[in-house]
């Protein structure tokens, strides 16, 4: 089986050079979904922590030009025997590992659902290596992305009901919207900071030292439920100990391997972006 890990991509205004006239807060010329279209449509080829990695993508007639597909994957060097005629001498052999990748930019979307393989690598700090690699080789004012993992809320209330009594802080980050509903009095509240400060995300901390903290409420249940779509984060602390954080409760989805395209393969493509996306995640 394949396993699939989904990511929030939350493009937001970069806040660089002279602070007073990045307080403007013009957007790129370029939209955030033909962003995320040009930049998953091209080849790319970037550094991870020193080796070079390659994204390539499928291009397939797809029902939803929404959705982009592709592989990305490194070089991987093995020493193989070579065969009889040299008696099986040890030569060095390389070749790729790849996952697959798929991404959805509407405009209320803009998610990646990402092949987990540990001979690839992780999919957040992979992703974020090529998007800085995009934006040096546009050479123009480009969108901030912030990346997160699309965790299950429900892991988040498991572990409220197990430390009753115990739980100490609760931290909330947020990161540019992306079009996601819900959470208005907290996204206007955002907005302002942002604009005043040249922000580029917002963190809130809740704290009792006694261990009697409540996390609960419609402010709570909102936020829970706006983290676990990908923009922002969440922990809980007991004490000195981390006892939740969103970004290890992922949402995962399993593919059979079946279904798996390993090359350009339209027909699997097809069918695999109607699985991994084509319903609420």
């Amino acid at each position: 089986m394949a396993t699939f890990e989904y990511l929030r991509l939350s493009l937001s205004i970069p806040t660089i050079g002279d602070l007073v006239a990045a307080l403007g807060r013009e957007e790129p010329e370029i939209s955030r979904q033909d962003y995320l279209k040009e930049t998953f449509s091209k080849r790319r080829d970037f550094f991870h922590r020193g080796t070079k990695y390659t994204y390539v993508p499928i291009h397939v007639d797809s029902r939803d030009n929404n959705f982009l597909s592709g592989l990305i994957g490194k070089p991987v060097v093995e020493t193989v025997n070579s065969g009889p005629d040299s008696q099986f001498a040890l030569t060095k052999s390389e070749h790729y590992k790849a996952s697959f990748l798929c991404v959805d930019t509407a405009a209320d979307q803009q998610v990646v659902a990402f092949e987990k393989r540990q001979d690839v690598g992780s999919a957040k700090p992979i992703l974020s290596s090529m998007l800085e690699q995009v934006i040096r080789d546009r050479k123009s004012f480009s969108w901030h992305t912030d990346i997160a993992f699309i965790s299950d809320s429900n892991d988040f209330w498991a572990a409220v009901e197990e430390y009753k009594g115990q739980i100490t802080e609760l931290k909330l980050e947020f990161y540019p919207p992306n079009g996601l509903r819900g959470m208005d009095g907290l996204r206007a509240l955002n907005k302002v900071i942002v604009q005043e400060t040249n922000g580029q995300s917002t963190e809130y901390a809740v704290k009792n030292k006694d261990g009697a903290l409540i996390p609960e409420g419609d402010f709570v249940t909102e936020a829970i439920d706006y983290i676990s779509e990908g923009p922002g984060s969440a922990t809980l602390k007991a004490g000195k100990k981390k006892v939740y954080n969103s970004s290890d409760a992922r949402k995962i989805k399993q593919v059979p391997e079946s279904l798996m395209p390993r090359q350009s393969e339209p027909a699997k493509i097809l069918g695999l972006l109607s699985l991994l996306l084509g319903g609420k995640r």
